[in-house]
């Protein structure tokens, strides 16, 4: 079949601008080659969106041609799904960095002994010094295998969604999505019991991303259930 234009102009300016977003991370940013590659693919691929004019996320959102408009409804989801990725980004760029090298395990007691020295919160820094220092190398195991699993977990969702959208959500789906998110959102958490109280940046960070999958969360739980209930009432009889 041959392959036809379905972006107009607005959208390939979009892909040239993520193009040279993806190519600077690339080449200034990042410093793992994997990530160095990952990005500079990324990269090369919207690249070719924007000169061949076509994108197969977009046909599978019903845009067959430069005329056609994202229906509002695919539009959310597509923002949706792309703000899921960015969290599927961030956790992976954080677990990877643990899994990939011992110190933070390394390191773990004297971490967990500074964010208890002068943690605002009392009853955490109590939290710290009586459940987590006595099992200190088993919960950095667990934070850094979490977040590998949270950043998986996101981004598989997030593409499924977009890739299969006429075909019937899996049952596993959303339910891996939001447990990948409330899992981030109880990290955040307690990231930001830990350590808010070393800096703003520290602080910002963690209740934005916090927000952000609560958010998803929520929209996710009302989808998973407003499906359970179709799926209920078509079952049920007459």
């Amino acid at each position: 079949s041959v392959m036809l234009h379905n972006l107009n102009r607005y959208e390939r300016v979009v892909r040239l601008f993520l193009s040279a977003c993806s190519f600077f991370a690339a080449i200034a940013l990042f410093t793992s080659p994997l990530a160095r590659i990952l990005a500079a693919g990324f990269g090369v691929y919207v690249l070719g969106e924007c000169f061949l004019g076509y994108c197969p996320v977009h046909v599978r959102l019903g845009v067959k041609s430069p005329a056609d408009r994202l229906a509002e409804e695919k539009r959310y989801l597509l923002g949706l799904c792309c703000i899921q990725l960015v969290m599927a980004y961030e956790w992976w760029g954080a677990g990877l960095e643990k899994v990939s090298s011992p110190v933070f395990v390394e390191k773990i007691d004297k971490t967990l002994v500074f964010f208890a020295s002068q943690n605002p919160h009392p009853w955490y820094a109590s939290y710290l010094n009586a459940v987590v220092m006595p099992n200190a190398a088993a919960f950095a195991y667990a934070v850094e295998w979490s977040q590998v699993f949270i950043a998986v977990a996101l981004a598989v969702t997030a593409i499924r969604l977009l890739y299969r959208l006429e075909e019937a959500t899996p049952r596993w789906l959303l339910p891996l999505a939001f447990l990948a998110l409330a899992g981030g959102m109880l990290m955040n958490a307690n990231f930001y019991f830990a350590a808010a109280w070393t800096g703003p940046a520290v602080s910002g960070e963690n209740m934005t991303m916090f927000w952000t999958q609560a958010m998803l969360a929520y929209v996710w739980m009302g989808r998973m259930t407003a499906e359970r209930k179709k799926h209920f009432d078509f079952k049920s009889p007459a």
